[in-house]
């Protein structure tokens, strides 16, 4: 019955906002979307954010039975993403920065991802926004060169969205339903410039790897 009420609210939803189903976005070619920006910094990322559409990998939706893969339709502005990239604040000294090699004690100016999601009154009228983070040392391809040397905070992160749901809503904004759905683990961006939040079986943050399912954010302009 859950099921059934969820698809029947995202059709209603869904209706006013039909046009997004012909936008660019659902006729481009997924596994460009879903091939992310590793060049691409985290100060690049900051910035208002919404939802315009979401993704579900071919293998990851047989594995997980899941009914449709492919680029989706969602309900227009169910989410606004806001991301601000901070200076990390564990460092002891303001000037050296961050010990990023505890070892060889050598330090860097690094960021910290701080983010909200914000969902549409229409698919949480009574939530306070979720918490997005990811700590320096999430970026998995960091690299220390020497002190105050090397490159941070470039490509896509691990991060933690913290909220009232963990599927972030999933089946109200795409109607589609994943059985024991994963948290998001991953975001970063595309070469084509959209934010993604995603979950993989495999680490993409690390490397190239197949996206389970994603929800896809274009910057609003200012």
């Amino acid at each position: 019955m859950k099921k059934i009420v969820a698809l029947f609210l995202f059709a209603v939803l869904l209706l006013p906002c039909l046009a997004l189903a012909e936008s660019d976005i659902l006729s481009a070619d997924p596994e460009v979307l879903m091939t992310f920006d590793r060049e691409s910094h985290v100060t690049d990322w900051e910035g208002k954010w919404v939802l315009v559409a979401a993704y579900v990998g071919e293998t990851f939706a047989e594995d997980y039975e899941v009914e449709t893969s492919g680029l989706l339709p969602v309900v227009e502005n169910a989410i606004t993403l806001e991301i601000t990239a901070e200076l990390d604040a564990s460092a002891n000294d303001k000037q050296l920065g961050t010990m990023v090699d505890v070892a060889s004690y050598i330090h860097a100016h690094v960021h910290d991802l701080v983010g909200t999601m914000t969902f549409s009154a229409d698919i949480a009228p009574d939530e306070e926004p979720y918490t997005v983070k990811s700590a320096w040392d999430e970026w998995p391809n960091n690299v220390v060169r020497g002190e105050n040397d090397g490159d941070f905070n470039y490509g896509p992160a691990k991060t933690h969205v913290k909220g009232d749901d963990d599927t972030a809503h999933w089946v109200d904004i795409t109607g589609v339903e994943i059985e024991d759905m994963d948290e998001i683990e991953f975001i970063g961006m595309n070469t084509s410039g959209q934010l993604i939040l995603c979950y993989a079986d495999d680490n993409v943050a690390k490397k190239d790897g197949e996206v389970g399912y994603a929800y896809i954010f274009e910057r609003v302009a200012e």
